[in-house]
């Protein structure tokens, strides 16, 4: 059984990581200094990366899950 679908999937997650962590210091900074004039935008924003996030982990799982019920990985 062959581990690259799941250390595909891990650094995609890592991927996502490092940008949410490069995000989160823009966003704090922006919040901050109080330049986030248009609020509904920012936190549409905001909603959309978390909702990304989400949606790559459901589906991303899913993906793993399915790979491994394929031909080449099953053992007979």
């Amino acid at each position: 059984m062959s581990f690259i679908p799941v250390v595909k999937y891990l650094v995609g997650l890592g991927v996502f990581g490092f940008a949410y962590w490069i995000l989160n210091g823009i966003f704090d900074s922006i919040i901050a200094e109080d330049v986030h004039t248009a609020g509904a935008s920012f936190n549409f924003i905001h909603m959309m990366w978390t909702g990304c996030l989400l949606i790559y982990l459901i589906f991303g799982g899913w993906w793993v899950i399915r790979t491994y019920n394929e031909d080449r990985y099953r053992q007979y």
